[in-house]
């Protein structure tokens, strides 16, 4: 369980095949880009980064169309010179054309048969009444208006009795009433915004409906037939033409999406005196592959070498893990990847969160369900989360075996072990209380002596003496804490330590961790500017404070994990105190299973969290930084045109 090996690669060649080269390193899917002026310490970008896209424009026109009609082969390597920019605005330009008619008449449709069906809902308050809509419209002097108002309003129509108008409510329901008001057209300003006040919402009714509501209705429900239909034919034509130029409107949008790629691409390159040079990583395990591709490009300099430790610009991290391990890349990349000099911790987390995990879930029943469900997520469902449930699972049915728990049922194995010749467990939860959380907690200070040697070990390589000798997670902080475990053994068990041995394992290490940094600098060889007496003494007097309420707190925190056990052991008496007082019949058996699911679903999301929790909090507290930054290949998406289209109907919704 490592880091990836990278090599540092320097290309260097004349400008004009600048983008070929790119394109090289894109195909070759294993070229992690770097800025080339950034990693030579120049502030200088040559002008590469200035160089206008000429496949800008062309890309935004074709991303008008409504690609997701377009089948975009993203395997398909872009044809050298296939289109120019010129030919892409100029075919896009007359399938436009095609399409601009029909789309002026698909959205007049479209508006007609919103129009149409919401006036026909609308209509369906005022059937029964006599009303002629059509009269309506023939008024010369009075204007009317047809909506909804509270009904609780209505009885604040007194107040307005002399300002000229007439409100006629025709239905009621769902405490709105529905109807016309009415007045005189130059009273309608007014009238307007008293109706506002009284919460009175609009509803335009189309010009050309006629006769009574009834008969308004139906003929609208025939208009709004003839509208779809037509508004049917229009999207078969508009169809049509998208598929005939599809394969076209396809092929031009991936070598646009490319080349605009490309020419992104170049600001991270030094451009100067008609010359390039491009830098970046690329794994050594697919060194070979990316040599094939940049070898296609004719007169260029490739220059491998390992990568520099001197520069600001940190080399890029892949991790590289073992096919038990490799789930749990997640949760390392959700705290953070190492530097490329760092750890790996990603198979010390497997071990501690599988094992930690199956000690506060123990079910044998429980723990196959759930790894039978990763292994169906990863699988079937391709859930990457899937392998760790499965993992875990596992972990949860092999303690459950010792705890001899299937499915909440305690005694269950009780007779496989007396068959055995094992006639008690000492693992059973509500009966070894001591042995549990006294486990637990040894448990939890063999995860921190192991976090802190891994600690001394990283730090020791990158000659950091200060964090690594004589900081708390350091040898001297080792030796402290293994110092306090022996004086807690004393007084718990018949143990017999000499009193100046723990002296000096206590004693010596915190003088050290007092004055840990003059200490590192001075073994480091670097000079040390020492603050005023004072400051000195008060600040690393609480530092050292601070660690003790550290070691006791951290160790103390993996009681958890022996409670999470009882927890586990209780939640599952509780059903089956259930299922007992309901009865012996198919009800109980309902209510065990019932039972089992909740506390799986309930209890395992919990104890995941813990884990992660321990996981964090006190093992990557003391021996891992999370400062390093992802291997990312260049590469082009292209799905920008579905983020596009959704952004825009949110924006019209």
């Amino acid at each position: 369980m490592s880091i990836e090996k990278l090599e540092l690669v320097s290309i260097a060649g004349a400008a004009p095949s600048l983008n070929e080269a790119i394109v090289a390193c894109l195909q070759s899917r294993a070229f992690h880009i770097e800025n080339a002026a950034k990693l030579l310490g120049s502030g200088e970008d040559g002008g590469a980064s200035h160089s206008e896209d000429p496949y800008a424009a062309p890309l935004r026109a074709l991303t008008e169309f409504d690609l997701r009609r377009v089948k975009i082969d993203t395997e398909r390597e872009p044809l050298p010179g296939e289109f120019t920019p010129e030919t892409i605005l100029s075919e896009t330009e007359r399938i436009a054309e095609r399409l601009r008619d029909v789309r002026e008449k698909l959205a007049a449709a479209r508006k007609q048969v919103a129009d149409y069906g919401s006036a026909a809902i609308h209509l369906k308050n005022l059937t029964g009444s006599d009303l002629d809509l059509g009269e309506l419209t023939k008024c010369r002097h009075i204007v009317s208006r047809f909506g909804r108002m509270p009904e609780e309003n209505m009885q604040k129509l007194a107040f307005y009795s002399d300002e000229g108008f007439v409100f006629q409510a025709y239905h009621t329901e769902h405490e709105y009433v529905w109807g016309f008001y009415f007045a005189a057209k130059e009273r309608i300003l007014t009238v307007d915004a008293i109706m506002k006040g009284l919460l009175f919402e609009c509803y335009e009714l189309p010009k050309d409906v006629s006769g009574t509501p009834e008969q308004a209705l139906a003929e609208l429900q025939i208009k709004l037939t003839e509208r779809k239909s037509a508004l049917e034919a229009l999207e078969k034509q508009e169809s049509a033409i998208y598929s005939e130029e599809a394969d076209l409107l396809g092929r031009m949008y991936c070598y646009a999406k490319y080349q605009s790629e490309v020419w992104k691409l170049r600001s991270q390159c030094i451009v100067t005196d008609n010359k390039f040079s491009l830098m970046g990583y690329v794994p050594v395990s697919e060194k070979e592959r990316f040599k094939k591709y940049i070898g296609n490009v004719p007169d260029l300099s490739v220059v491998y070498e390992a990568p520099w430790a001197d520069t600001k610009v940190q080399p890029p991290v892949r991790l590289k893990n073992g096919w038990f391990s490799k789930p749990f890349n997640m949760f390392v990349e959700m705290y953070g990847l190492p530097n490329y000099n760092g750890y790996n911790p990603t198979a010390f987390v497997a071990i501690t969160y599988t094992l930690l995990f199956g000690i506060m879930f123990g079910d044998l029943g429980q723990g196959l369900v759930m790894a039978l469900i990763g292994i169906f997520l990863h699988k079937v469902k391709k859930f990457e989360l899937g392998a760790i449930i499965a993992r875990i699972g596992f972990s949860s049915a092999f303690f459950g075996a010792l705890y001899g728990s299937v499915f909440g049922f305690e005694e269950a194995l009780d007779p496989m072990y007396e068959k055995l010749g094992i006639p008690y467990l000492p693992l059973k939860a509500m009966e070894n209380t001591n042995v549990i959380i006294f486990g637990a907690i040894g448990i939890g200070a063999g995860i921190i002596i192991i976090s802190m040697l891994i600690n001394i070990v990283v730090k020791m390589r990158r000659r950091n003496y200060e964090d690594g000798v004589f900081g708390n997670n350091g040898i001297a902080g080792l030796i402290f804490f293994c110092g306090l475990l022996l004086l807690v053994l004393t007084f718990i068990t018949d143990l017999t330590i000499d009193l100046p041995i723990i002296v000096i394992m206590l004693a010596l290490p915190l003088l050290l961790m007092f004055f840990r940094e003059p200490l590192g600098h001075w073994m480091a060889h670097k000079h040390y500017e020492m603050p005023e007496l004072g400051d000195f003494i008060a600040s690393n007097f609480f530092e050292c404070f601070e660690f003790l309420l550290g070691y006791a707190s951290n160790t103390l925190s993996f009681i958890r994990v022996g409670g999470f056990v009882f927890s586990h052991a209780g939640l599952m008496s509780v059903v089956m105190m259930l299922a007992d007082m309901i009865g012996r019949n198919h009800k109980s058996v309902i209510t065990v299973v019932i039972g089992n699911l909740i506390v799986m679903g309930m209890e395992g999301l919990i104890v995941g969290i813990q884990v992660l929790r321990l996981e964090f909090y006190e093992i990557f507290s003391r021996c891992y930084d999370g400062d390093g930054k992802p291997f990312t290949p260049i590469s082009v998406t292209f799905d920008d045109f579905n983020e596009l289209k959704q952004s825009e109907q949110t924006a019209n919704a």
